[in-house]
């Protein structure tokens, strides 16, 4: 539950970034939450959100946890193409446009592409004006998942999203992959459902995001350990952003010949 805000208080949070495999308990109760998020939109299943994940040595984690309370507020998702293992979105509308297939592949030779998803805030849920729908928390864990994306070396992110949050990502950087699906639309994760894929096409470059997302994106990957206070539509909240991952090899994805074979 989130702390009453008034003029002395500040809402207190984290934000840290983990490799999956490595913190299987933080990814079991990510699966849980996400689950009850979706549940109360009536949404039964997202693709990507299944066991399988956790067991991914190519997935990294954001959660948002409150330290006041040590909840968990949130999480989002990076998902790093591999031959091994595809991308969610593929499994999500591959079957609609063949072509998903094909645009992953060649952005993996090219630099390497990933994709954010999975993102989901307990906020959302609470009645309509409730502190926790406006701090924007989704916002500010897809921001740090863009700037924590530099660290993989990768080139490319794709998303697919729905209305709540296209505007929010294309804030970030994200621009309608138009070439796919109706326009870049397809109807999930339900039939009456839209959902938009977007894709950062220069994820280091970030030319499509607004100046100060970008501004903010780039002083986290030049300091991705720092406490920082920032504003939002209601108050002050202080952040300590943890989001250096100590990785074995940096070049690992960069530029996979491994799709040729």
């Amino acid at each position: 539950m989130l702390p009453t805000i008034g003029q002395k208080d500040i809402a207190k949070f984290s934000i840290r970034a983990l490799k999956a495999i490595e913190e299987p308990h933080v990814c079991l109760l990510f699966l849980k939450k996400h689950h009850e998020i979706l549940k109360h939109y009536g949404i039964d299943m997202v693709t990507s959100n299944n066991i399988s994940w956790p067991l991914n040595p190519n997935v990294y984690v954001l959660v948002a946890e409150s330290l006041t309370t040590g909840e968990m507020m949130g999480g989002v998702r990076i998902h790093i193409a591999t031959p091994e293992f595809p991308l969610p979105i593929e499994d999500a509308v591959g079957c609609m446009d063949a072509k998903i297939a094909h645009l992953i592949k060649q952005y993996s030779e090219y630099g390497g592409i990933g994709e954010t998803c999975g993102l989901w805030c307990s906020s959302y849920h609470k009645k309509k004006g409730s502190t926790g729908q406006k701090i924007g928390l989704g916002h500010r864990l897809t921001r740090a998942a863009v700037a924590v994306s530099n660290q993989f070396k990768l080139t490319t992110l794709m998303a697919i999203v729905g209305q709540p949050t296209l505007q929010s990502c294309r804030n970030i950087g994200f621009v309608e992959s138009t070439a796919l699906g109706d326009n870049g639309t397809f109807p999930y994760p339900k039939k009456d459902m839209v959902a938009w894929t977007l894709g950062v096409m220069n994820a280091k470059t970030l030319e499509q995001a607004s100046p100060l997302d970008k501004r903010i994106i780039l002083d986290l990957r030049q300091n991705p350990c720092q406490l920082k206070k920032e504003q939002t539509k209601i108050s002050e909240i202080e952040i300590n952003y943890q989001l250096n991952l100590k990785l074995e090899d940096k070049n690992k994805y960069l530029n996979d010949k491994r799709f040729n074979q």
